[in-house]
């Protein structure tokens, strides 16, 4: 293969993935936008149904299984503010999580809290006073953006350019 057909394939190449890398931008958004409108309706949800003149004990608003990892994530979700503990255990409430079965609620929320600030889906928000806030903090792309990875890409280029005129 010469230079030039070389040259060129790699253009392609750089641009299909620029192009790919664009797409799966988008599709993260709305994949985020989606999730966050999910949140908000099970919020409005349980809003409503704690108003319901006939409410199931046993019946709650969360899917069977989601514990309160899930449920904090749901709760940060919903709303577009940094909130504090007290406040996503509001939400928590609105949501029809039964949090009172835990024997340290405001404890248990934090503690998971924490847990997702660790894990990096949770960030610390402009405190309120001296309370601290916290707020979702979006779906994480794995891979860097395109003009992230191109110099990683050009080192790539180079060491195969150096081994073809080594040889």
């Amino acid at each position: 293969m010469d230079e030039s057909t070389y040259r060129e394939l790699m253009k392609r190449a750089r641009n299909d993935l620029a192009s790919a890398i664009e797409k799966r931008r988008r599709l993260v958004a709305g994949l985020e936008a989606t999730e966050k409108e999910i949140a908000q309706l099970k919020r409005l949800i349980g809003g409503i149904y704690a108003y319901a003149v006939q409410i199931d004990e046993h019946g709650e608003l969360l899917c069977a299984g989601e514990g309160l990892k899930e449920a904090i994530c749901t709760a940060l979700r919903a709303t577009s503010e940094d909130v504090t503990i007290s406040e996503i255990l509001v939400i928590l409430k609105e949501l029809q999580f039964p949090i009172e079965r835990h024997q340290n609620p405001l404890g248990s929320v934090y503690t998971t809290v924490t847990r997702l600030m660790a894990e990096g889906d949770v960030v610390a928000g402009e405190p309120q006073g001296e309370k601290k806030t916290y707020r979702w903090a979006g779906t994480k792309l794995k891979l860097g953006h395109f003009p992230d990875i191109l110099p990683e890409i050009r080192q790539v280029v180079t060491l195969k350019d150096s081994k073809k005129r080594s040889r």
